[in-house]
């Protein structure tokens, strides 16, 4: 729904009166209940409650199935929880990872992608220990990668079953940018396909509202210019954890605004969106990386 993360003091007055002729009180509408209206049909609806329908963002599709509706937007929400959950920690294993490498090897092998190049350097320097954490550094960023373009490839379709819009194409599309990415056979052809996937999300939102959303989609896609380009080094891993941050945070917004989560956040629900997504940033944060061993 168009003001579904809006309390009632804070529609506005068209919107307001939309809601009192769909039968919304205050207290339905900041607990997030439903009308007496939501249980009958669009066309049991006179022109009016249907105009007020309208005004707040339903169609006749939207509203006849509206359970169904609910449950799939619900689903998508959680899917962009997911992935975004799944990037912040890929970022963060990613910046834990160069930080790591820069202490232990020469710096012209820490951008070094070769495998014997690296088994090379170990066997000279008696450090078959670095090989270990590499491979499970690998095997970790593979799995987060996976979890989380999976994750917002579903978000996707299940947008699209929702409702066949332009943007939510795109967003399907995005989606399926990213998976093929996770499955090029090259870093090189990887780079390309998240480009255009990074290009598509920012293609979704220009409708949105979230300038959190768009700033982090803007960023993502500097950054993968830079990628492109053959570019490397910390900075670049600090501005994808706070683009990862930006699109994790709007997440939180998005399930505490559909996920009927608003009634027990209170009044002050922006205050308290912050402290959760502190919280959360640091059990993320101290979930154990790759098991870290002194080369």
């Amino acid at each position: 729904m168009k003001y579904n993360d809006y309390y009632w003091d804070e529609l506005p007055m068209e919107a307001k009166s939309a809601a009192t002729n769909l039968g919304y009180t205050q207290e339905l509408w900041d607990s997030n209940q439903e009308s007496s209206c939501c249980k009958e049909e669009w066309d049991e609806l006179n022109n009016v409650q249907q105009d007020a329908a309208t005004l707040l963002g339903y169609n006749q599709k939207m509203w006849d199935n509206m359970t169904m509706y609910r449950l799939n937007l619900r689903f998508s929400v959680l899917c962009f929880l997911l992935g975004s959950i799944f990037y912040f920690k890929l970022s963060f294993l990613d910046l834990v990872w160069m930080k790591y490498v820069r202490d232990h090897v020469p710096e012209s092998l820490a951008d070094e992608e070769d495998d014997e190049i690296w088994s090379q350097w170990a066997a000279e320097h008696n450090a078959a220990d670095m090989l270990e954490v590499r491979d499970d550094y690998y095997e970790q960023y593979g799995l987060f990668h996976m979890l989380g373009v999976t994750a917002f490839a579903v978000m996707g379709f299940s947008e699209v079953c929702r409702e066949c819009s332009r943007a939510n194409l795109i967003l399907l599309a995005a989606g399926l940018a990213g998976m093929a990415g996770a499955f090029s056979s090259t870093d090189q052809i990887a780079a390309y396909w998240s480009c255009a996937s990074v290009h598509f999300f920012l293609m979704s939102c220009y409708n949105l509202d979230s300038k959190i959303f768009k700033a982090g989609c803007i960023l993502e896609c500097m950054l993968s210019y830079f990628l492109l380009a053959g570019y490397t080094g910390l900075w670049i891993a600090y501005a994808d954890m706070i683009a990862s941050l930006l699109w994790l945070y709007c997440a939180l917004q998005e399930v505490s605004a559909v996920c009927e989560f608003r009634s027990s956040f209170g009044k002050n629900g922006s205050s308290t969106h912050l402290e959760i997504f502190i919280e959360m940033m640091y059990s993320l944060i101290n979930v154990p990386t790759f098991k870290m061993k002194r080369a």
